[in-house]
């Protein structure tokens, strides 16, 4: 694990440990299953709402996420991803229950989840998903977290960036797994990884294209591998998202 995605863990164990036993608003919104929404007749469009990143810093200075969440939602996006890490992806839970309430689709929280009260706090305010990252738990944790977020009726969204992670996601019982092309390890993009694994998996499950995306060769690399991409800096660069959304798969 790389010193940033290290640091990043252990902020994410004294924020648990700052939760516990802290009472959660009520959940207000139904849940919304995400499945039918990802796996369509055509690769659907996971939209991210991402003020900024410890690689690339701050993407979208003027950056409101139900604006963005509702121009994703008019454009057509089979569901929204909102980033809620403060210190080094500069989001909130506030951002993801605002979001949550405002639109009609699923909505996963983006964060980097090791304990229980994550997915909780993601069911109080009002996600339908969460994210799950192999690299960074145990595949006993894994299994646990799994567990734990299907009790509470959630999808979720395993990351994978190997075979060998693949192995451990579906050992855990996912069916959604999201292949990053990102290395989280060193930041940097493997291009072909995509190709290389999404066809490699069962039709059963839901496979999710994640990071490096911004052109309508990209849309056209994935067809048929892959159910659905999920897309965040793109957007957030873009100064017409809808317009730009609408490119991304017309090639217009």
């Amino acid at each position: 694990m790389n010193p940033i995605l290290h640091k990043i863990v252990e902020t994410k164990h004294e924020e648990v440990r700052l939760s516990r036993g802290k009472t959660l608003p009520p959940r207000v919104i139904p849940i919304r299953p995400w499945e039918p929404r990802l796996k369509t007749n055509s690769i659907s469009v996971i939209a991210e709402c991402k003020k900024g990143s410890p690689s690339s810093g701050i993407l979208r200075p003027d950056y409101h996420p139900v604006e963005i969440a509702s121009i994703y939602e008019s454009a057509g996006a089979g569901a929204i991803s909102v980033l809620t890490d403060s210190q080094y992806f500069f989001g909130s839970l506030n951002d993801l229950k605002s979001v949550a309430e405002s639109v009609s689709i699923p909505v996963i929280r983006k964060d980097f989840i090791i304990d229980p009260v994550q997915i909780d706090e993601a069911y109080s305010y009002g996600a339908s998903a969460i994210l799950l990252i192999v690299r960074i738990l145990s595949p006993r944790d894994l299994t646990s977290l799994l567990q734990h977020a299907k009790n509470l009726g959630l999808s979720i969204l395993v990351e994978t960036h190997n075979r060998e992670e693949v192995k451990t996601a579906l050992d855990a019982g996912a069916t959604t797994i999201g292949i990053n092309t990102r290395d989280l390890d060193t930041f940097e993009i493997h291009q072909n990884l995509i190709e290389d694994i999404a066809p490699e998996l069962d039709d059963s499950i839901i496979r999710v294209a994640e990071s490096g995306i911004k052109s309508y060769d990209d849309w056209q690399k994935y067809k048929g591998i892959v159910d659905s991409m999920l897309i965040g800096t793109y957007f957030m660069k873009s100064k017409d998202i809808k317009k730009d959304f609408q490119s991304l798969l017309s090639g217009n």
